[in-house]
């Protein structure tokens, strides 16, 4: 059965099925004093491009778009498999990937594929929803070859004077419902990542992200209406906070009609410790 957290999960992936990578498919990144295409092309760009057969699991891959990316490669040697707990998702990685990749139904606290089988693991957006994250750090440890590596992108801290920070400061003074906890705290801080790695893996590396979402009121709106939080308000508290946001954006909007829609991240990477001889 699944847990309340997956419950709600899994409903909301079912009404929303690829709506991470809608919003984060083409979203710039700064990043160590450089921009980025995307959060999937910082993971994408994980995996090598040497030739060798190489075994890539993307965990909780959603509509399957950082497959597509790697798919596009054409790269010899290359196996791409994804795993999610939602059918909706898988159905529309399905339609995107045309059989490039193994898609397979599953939790990450039980995955299922051999020990020291897989060479890369993947993960956009979905460690910080996980439960039991310890036990999915243990399947992570165990089905990684040794010298194997992971790479995941998680949520961040919340980046000043933009329309998300206004947006959750009218959240919390709606507290028309209590913000939706989900996963587990430790992956959503830069010490709590590297405790939860610390064991099994060498070379942790944890950067900040701030990924870019800039549009008009209207759209950053929608964007953000896609949050876990915005999501679980009634209409009418939806309705009310539509005309509070647009009204405090205001002061943000440029020449161009746009306001500054600032998503604070972190990509930590790291390597399978190789066992002792």
């Amino acid at each position: 059965m699944p847990s309340p957290s997956e419950s709600y999960l899994l409903d909301f992936h079912a009404r929303l099925a690829g709506v991470t990578s809608r919003w984060f498919a083409s979203a710039p990144v700064e990043v160590a004093g450089g921009t980025e295409p995307s959060s999937y092309a910082l993971l994408e760009a994980v995996v090598t491009h040497d030739g060798r057969p190489l075994a890539v699991l993307d965990l909780a891959c959603g509509d399957g778009h950082l497959l597509e990316l790697l798919a596009r490669r054409q790269q010899s040697g290359l196996s791409l498999i994804g795993l999610d707990m939602s059918e909706h998702e898988l159905a529309a990685a399905r339609s995107r990937l045309k059989g490039a990749a193994t898609l397979i139904q599953g939790r990450a606290q039980s995955l299922p594929f051999e020990n020291a089988s897989v060479d890369v693991v993947l993960s956009h957006l979905a460690l910080m929803l996980m439960d039991e994250v310890e036990t999915v750090l243990a399947e992570l440890r165990r089905v990684l070859k040794p010298g194997g590596r992971v790479s995941i992108v998680v949520g961040g801290d919340l980046v000043p004077g933009n329309a998300l920070e206004v947006f959750a400061g009218l959240m919390r003074s709606a507290a028309a419902v209590p913000p939706t906890r989900l996963g587990d705290p430790k992956v959503r801080s830069s010490d709590g990542l590297r405790e939860l790695f610390a064991e099994g893996f060498v070379d942790v590396s944890v950067r900040s992200l701030t990924v870019l979402g800039d549009g008009s009121p209207s759209e950053v709106w929608e964007s953000l209406l896609t949050t876990y939080d915005a999501d679980r308000l009634s209409p009418a508290a939806r309705a009310s906070l539509q005309v509070s946001f647009l009204q405090s954006v205001e002061p943000l909007r440029r020449a161009d009609g746009s306001v500054p829609l600032r998503w604070g991240m972190r990509q930590l990477t790291a390597t399978r410790e190789a066992l002792a001889t």
